[in-house]
């Protein structure tokens, strides 16, 4: 991973997409305008931050990864395995698509997935040209979003998982995920003890979702996954997290792009 900063914005990328030329960035907090319990890069419109606020902010991010700042296509995510597909950016009076994944192969769209302890996943298929985001809570995770959204690369563009990059960003860790019987059913549903997705220590049980989605796509045939191991609760000041902040807080972005439509 590598962190980049510019204009008081700070991102992290990854090896393999930086290596491959592909824009993309899991944004930090920080720099944004918003003020608090969403201070201040906060990209939703839905945690009851102002729309200028989440506009200029979206704006800052264009600036920074040098794309236009009408280019994004976001959806209303809703903890499920749908995935849509981005034939052009969403324009600001366009409603939402309920989906938790987007992918696209069209140059001037710039997917935007946000945040806030869920499991950002992006891809990138440098043989077809394809790009996708995917949001993985603990329900679009056992519901298989991320192999939902591979399958949706092959479906659409010929994409073979071999070749498909993957990268899993900030999100809550195993240690500060305390769950209940219902997600412990879910995640076991799919995963056995050897796996190590359901962790019980002291009477408590946790589970890791980072390892959950890359056990999902290393079934699903990907060979190049990429882990940031960046804890959104423990780094609370560099990330937003709804259960270190009592849900009462904004949403980071995960970006990426084939470019611009020159």
């Amino acid at each position: 991973m590598a962190i980049h900063k510019k204009n008081s914005l700070t991102w992290y990328s990854a090896d393999s997409l930086e290596t491959a030329g592909v824009k993309h960035g899991f944004f930090m907090r920080r720099g944004g305008c918003s003020p608090q319990p969403w201070a201040s890069l906060n990209l939703a419109t839905s945690v009851g931050d102002s729309r200028e606020n989440v506009i200029e902010n979206r704006n800052r991010i264009a600036d920074a990864l040098g794309i236009a700042c009408d280019s994004y296509y976001d959806v209303w995510q809703v903890h499920s395995a749908a995935v849509v597909q981005a034939q052009r950016p969403r324009r600001l009076d366009e409603k939402h698509v309920q989906a938790d994944a987007i992918i696209t192969d069209k140059k001037g769209v710039s997917i935007l997935m946000l945040f806030a302890d869920c499991v950002p996943m992006l891809f990138y298929d440098p043989i077809k040209q394809v790009v996708a985001g995917a949001h993985g809570g603990w329900q679009g995770t056992f519901k298989g979003v991320a192999v939902e959204t591979v399958k949706a690369m092959q479906t659409s563009y010929g994409s073979e998982p071999g070749d498909i990059l993957a990268v899993i960003g900030p999100s809550i860790c195993a240690q500060h995920y305390e769950v209940g019987p219902e997600v412990v059913l879910a995640a076991e549903t799919h995963f056995d003890s050897e796996d190590n997705v359901v962790l019980k220590k002291d009477g408590r049980t946790y589970v890791d979702l980072q390892l959950a989605n890359q056990l999902f796509l290393e079934r699903a045939g990907l060979r190049h996954i990429e882990q940031t191991r960046i804890c959104t609760f423990a780094n609370n000041e560099d990330w937003y997290s709804h259960r270190g902040e009592n849900g009462k807080t904004g949403r980071f972005g995960a970006v990426i792009t084939l470019g611009r439509d020159d």
